[in-house]
Formats: structure tokens, sequence, C-alpha cells
């Protein structure tokens, strides 16, 4: 068990930091700006982000990391088996002789990573059942829930131990230049102006953050009737039915021009993400990558509070219903009014 706690003053000759930041692409996005402060911090520093394989995709081109360590946490029936998989993650961990490890992640195996780990400073958030395992010294944050803070907003306080400076929240992804310039001559190619055209995405990783296609239908044919905008309808993985769906039932039937996008590889929607005008999507990990992106953004919540994600942004746009005091999760039943008034705060932004 960890008794001595140590301080920023402590901890000399950090030459190896390693990130546990396991999660789907929305969970790894929210924590990449504590990876941008710790290269701040430790701007010597080779900084390694532990992840599971989606997050290999979303930090393939952050420049402030340095090493991707993918592993696979895919739960085995065979117990044996399972339990040979969490060695090998602990095995591969300590190979890496780490400096110190922080527990972004804070769930699961990963306080097993940290105890086995041989990282002589080990660095995680303050609750009461990790006081005895990690050992840089920090005061406890007030819980996240309770002082109604942003998911980016407690992420970030994993920092505060380490400096007394603000850093910004901002997610972070790197553009790719060849995905830029294949996704731009795709929409020359298409027969809209591409400064009319917009981005939809349906899928969520939960279904009930998805919005019912009739209300998406209501979207799309106001903006388009009211503003002159053209969706790409985006296909997720996993859940082309979202899309299938859409187009066969309503927009076939109406006279909405739309683009119907193939299955496309996550640096190729952020690059359209980068050239188009906004997005409209459910909260979901598309929502955080458009927001890396500065992009406007149309995020519709059918259950989850903005608040968990909200960072101020002005471009920024929440559609839901009503939310009880005190409720950070409860169903909306989005009425057409609600939604007619936010696309049109939408556009008064994007066309000032």
């Amino acid at each position: 068990m960890v008794s001595k706690k140590y301080t920023l003053a402590d901890m000399n000759n950090i030459q190896r930091i390693g990130v546990i930041m396991f999660g789907l692409m929305g969970d790894v996005l929210i924590r990449t700006p504590v990876l941008r402060a710790f290269k701040e911090i430790f701007p010597d520093a080779t900084i390694t982000a532990i992840v599971d394989p989606i997050g290999k995709q979303i930090l393939g081109y952050n420049h402030f990391v340095d090493e991707i360590m993918v592993i696979d946490r895919k739960k085995e029936k065979n117990k044996l088996k399972q339990n040979y998989k969490k060695l090998q993650a602990v095995l591969s961990i300590r190979k890496r002789n780490f400096d110190l490890i922080v527990n972004l992640y804070n769930a699961g195996s990963s306080r097993m990573m940290v105890r086995f780990s041989g990282a002589k400073y080990k660095l995680g958030f303050c609750l009461k059942e990790n006081i005895k395992l990690y050992n840089v010294k920090n005061e406890c944050a007030p819980e996240r829930l309770k002082e109604r803070q942003s998911l980016y907003n407690y992420m970030i306080s994993i920092i505060e131990p380490l400096s007394d400076r603000s850093y910004s929240l901002k997610p972070i992804f790197d553009l790719d230049t060849n995905s830029l310039k294949k996704m731009d001559k795709y929409l020359n190619g298409l027969e809209y102006k591409r400064e009319k055209l917009y981005l939809l995405n349906l899928g969520a990783s939960k279904e009930d953050k998805i919005l019912e296609n009739e209300k998406y239908f209501f979207i799309v044919k106001y903006i388009y009737e009211q503003y002159g905008y053209i969706p790409l309808v985006i296909c997720n993985p996993g859940q082309e039915y979202l899309q299938k769906c859409l187009i066969e039932n309503y927009l076939l039937k109406s006279e909405v021009p739309f683009v119907q996008l193939e299955p496309l590889a996550l640096v190729d929607i952020a690059s359209l993400i980068h050239l188009t005008s906004f997005m409209i999507t459910p909260d979901t990990g598309l929502m955080h990558l458009a927001m890396a992106l500065d992009n406007s953004i149309f995020a519709i919540f059918t259950y989850t509070h903005p608040l968990f994600v909200d960072i101020k942004r002005k471009n920024f746009i929440a559609l839901y219903e009503w939310f009880d005091d005190d409720k950070l999760y409860q169903h909306q039943e989005i009425s057409v009014k609600k939604i007619q008034k936010r696309l049109d705060q939408l556009f008064k932004k994007i066309e000032n």
C-alpha cells in the first residue's frame, strides 16, 4: 500500500509518463486536453497513451502523444484466459518503466494496472477507494455531479496537484492532410454547392441517445425549406439501419435533396466535419470530434444533460426539452416547437 505522498517539487527526472485513458471515442476525446497539459508541464517527457483499440484511431494523429499502447480488454468467457490477458496487460505496462502513471479511467482493471505498474509516482482522481493507491498528493476535488461540472472540467482536475494554471478544455484531433485532399475532392464532385452542405449523424453508443427518425426528418426538411442546406447522411458502423430507415422511409418520399455517405474511416469523417458548414448529432463521440475541430454543432440530448459536455462554446447549440432540478439523466420528449426554436438559433449564429 502507498504511504508517502509526493508533490511536484518531489517529482524529479520525469522522463516517461503513462496515461490510462480507456473508453469509447467520446471518452478518449474528453481526456485529450489532459495530454496537452502534461506535455506543457513535462515538455521533455515521453507520453504513452494506454487505450482500447478505438483509442488508436483517435490518437493516431495527436501530436501530444509519443506512443500509443493498445490493451485488448475484451472479456473472455474462460476465466483463466481472462486473468492471463490481465497479467499480460500489467506486464506490458511494467516493461515501459514509467516514472509517472496517470489513471484517467479509474474503473475496472485500471487500478490493478496502476498498482503493479512499477511507476514511482502514481496519480489518480481523489476518491475514497483510491486514497491508498495513488501517491501524488491530490486534495480531493468536489465530486463532479454535485458541483455540476462538465466531464471536461472533471478530467482536467487531475492536473491540479501539478499546476495551478488554467488549461484549455478543447479536445484534440489532428487532421490528416491526405484525407483532407480526398474529402475536398469528393465534395467538389457533388452536384450541390459545398457551402450549403452539412453533416447529419444519426448514431450513438446507446439507443436512449437516438432521436426518432420522424423528428430527424422534420429537422432536415425545416433546414432545407427555411435555409437551403442539404445533409450528408453518415453511415454509422453497426447502426447502418438508421441511415437506411431515414432515407427509405422519409427522404426518398420527399423533395428534400440529400447525400448518402458510404461507411467512412474516422479520419475521413473528421475531414468532412472540417470542410462542411455544421454538424447535427446526438450526444456521442462524433459530437466531441466536431468540438475538437471547431465546427458549429447542433447537439441533440435525449437522455443525458448537456452539463456533462458543455465547455461554453459559442458555436454549440444544445437541443433538449427540459431537465428537472438536480436530474442529469432524464428521458426527453423533444417538441417540434423546441426543435424549430433551436434551429433558428443555430442559423442566426452561422449566418451572422
